[in-house]
């Protein structure tokens, strides 16, 4: 089987307005598309929101962009952590049996994102929190996701293209927005139709 048998049993989500209006105009998919809202409460209420009142999905992707953390990764990069954490707090894996299954196909499940409260500008804070934390890459949203994704026991994933580096600067989120969309829905439809196992 794929990873999701109906198309229409996939939700996909995204932070920004920006990046599920062009990742929809991109994929060539019948599923479901939610915005959450920036940062990690919102994305949490706008998730219990939607699994309440609507039903649930096979499978749910949370996805879009995400800064460097790792300084060996570079812009247009996808990481698809086996984890989100917290900053601080606790961690949000991957389903085990997914990833074993997932690995066997070829995809290269690894690493930690972290879930921060503001955007990291700084390259020697993001280098910190780096070392500290393990972390590949960061953003507001994805270990929120996770976390109620899990709450309705909804097998899930974070996958995430890198839009800005330390040295880059936000300005590289805009300058190579539409180029890392293009990757990111390449990346999203082959992850979709990748066969596993019943």
């Amino acid at each position: 089987m794929k990873i999701v048998e109906c198309e229409e049993e996939l939700l996909i989500a995204c932070a920004l307005k920006k990046e599920l209006k062009a990742l929809r105009k991109r994929l060539r998919l019948k599923c479901h598309f939610i915005v959450t809202g920036v940062g990690f409460q919102k994305t949490v209420a706008s998730l219990e929101n939607y699994f309440q009142r609507k039903r649930r999905p096979e499978f749910f992707m949370f996805t879009g962009t995400a800064g460097q953390l790792d300084p060996s990764l570079e812009i247009g990069e996808i990481v698809l952590p086996e984890e989100w954490c917290i900053q601080n707090g606790p961690c949000f894996s991957v389903d085990e049996k997914l990833v074993a299954e997932l690995r066997q196909y070829g995809w290269k499940i690894k690493g930690r994102g972290l879930t921060v409260a503001r955007p990291i500008l700084k390259a020697k804070s993001r280098m910190l929190l780096h070392q500290q934390s393990g972390a590949l890459v960061c953003d507001m949203e994805s270990a929120g996701a996770l976390q109620v994704a899990r709450k309705y026991d909804i097998p899930s994933v974070a996958p995430k293209v890198i839009s800005d580096t330390a040295n880059s600067g936000l300005r590289a989120f805009w300058d190579e927005f539409d180029n890392n969309i293009d990757r990111l829905a390449d990346y999203l439809e082959k992850f979709i139709r990748c066969p596993i196992k019943d």
